[in-house]
């Protein structure tokens, strides 16, 4: 004689809250990932500079430049040194900053939405390893 196979109503209730969250947190992690919880600046326009007061690169002190933008004629502190009074340089401007606009800082792959989706992988993980060893 068999026995039916049947599964506990509350192994079925906890299967449906853990799929419930894995798909909840999985599109938290994408909206997030994809920039649309973002606090960053919005756009950085390059322009022409002039350097008005250049400085040595021994720390003593900050360059500053001269560009035209949209509302007129601006002066601003330049993130650089090296460069002679009188020069003229591609700035990147955004939210009151002057960057050199070919200079980089870190990596050219933006990876921020792989790290998300992975950091949600390994805190699914963590817990179903969690749940395992609380069994034993």
């Amino acid at each position: 004689m068999r026995v039916p196979f049947a599964i506990p109503a509350s192994a079925v209730k906890l299967a449906a809250v853990a799929a419930f969250s894995v798909i909840v947190a999985l599109g938290l992690a994408f909206g997030g990932a994809l920039g649309h919880w973002s606090s960053g600046p919005e756009t950085a326009t390059t322009v022409s500079a002039t350097v008005l007061a250049g400085v040595p690169c021994d720390g003593s002190g900050q360059e500053r430049v001269s560009y035209v933008t949209d509302g007129g004629k601006q002066e601003a502190f330049f993130d650089a040194c090296g460069h002679e009074s009188g020069e003229t340089v591609e700035v990147t401007v955004g939210d009151g900053v002057v960057h050199l606009a070919r200079a980089t800082t870190g990596a050219t792959l933006d990876a921020r939405p792989f790290a998300v989706v992975l950091l949600v992988f390994a805190g699914i993980a963590g817990a179903g390893f969690t749940q395992l060893k609380r069994r034993d």
